[in-house]
């Protein structure tokens, strides 16, 4: 008697599918961040400028950090403010190694950036605030706008709420109530970022 096949082929056949789901799920993890944040373009679209003095607020390891020293200049200066040591030390050791002297680490607080009030020309923070206890944020914000001179710009890149991320999700409308009760003016919102979403705020000139 013939014996049948087909259990066989069953077997190759779900074989080959889970081969193929775990590959592609492999290469969509390896995908470079560089693709889908387009960190050049974000800072381009920053405005900075020779002698431009910013805070990349919540840096982690410096993903935009060194991109910033490099838009501000020998002139420039960037504050790499974070309230994680290890992170800051990758940073020091990388300052130290190419001998970076526009860029400065800061060790935040909580809340308070440490940052000096009304030092910065604009202060850039991504992927930040929903590592923040809730009832911490709105605090964070202003004292962001606390190190802003008047005039000066917030840039905030976050997850959108329906990114394909399990971190706690905050939705546009709360990051733009946050901004504006802490004082920030919405100026832009910029709309190529498939992930996240990026604005621009403006820190209120001094009333005459």
């Amino acid at each position: 008697m013939r014996r049948s096949t087909w259990p066989a082929r069953v077997s190759v056949l779900l074989a080959v599918v889970l081969a193929t789901t775990v590959c592609a799920a492999a290469e969509k993890k390896r995908e470079s961040r560089d693709t889908w944040q387009q960190p050049d373009r974000v800072v381009k679209d920053l405005g900075l400028k020779p002698g431009s003095i910013i805070a990349d607020v919540g840096c982690g390891r410096g993903y935009f950090t060194f991109r910033l020293a490099k838009a501000v200049g020998a002139a420039g200066k960037v504050f790499a403010e974070d309230v994680d040591l290890k992170a800051l030390k990758s940073i020091e050791d990388r300052i130290a190694k190419d001998r970076l002297e526009n860029l400065v680490v800061v060790k935040g607080d909580g809340a308070d950036t440490k940052l000096e009030s009304e030092s910065l020309d604009a202060a850039l923070m991504v992927d930040v605030f929903h590592h923040v206890p809730e009832q911490a944020r709105l605090g964070l914000a202003r004292d962001v706008l606390r190190a802003l001179k008047p005039g000066g710009y917030f840039f905030l890149v976050h997850w959108a709420f329906d990114a394909n991320v399990s971190y706690r999700r905050i939705t546009r409308d709360d990051l733009l109530k946050l901004a504006a009760d802490a004082g920030l003016k919405l100026d832009a919102e910029f709309l190529y970022l498939d992930r996240q979403v990026f604005f621009r705020f403006r820190k209120p000139t001094a009333p005459k």
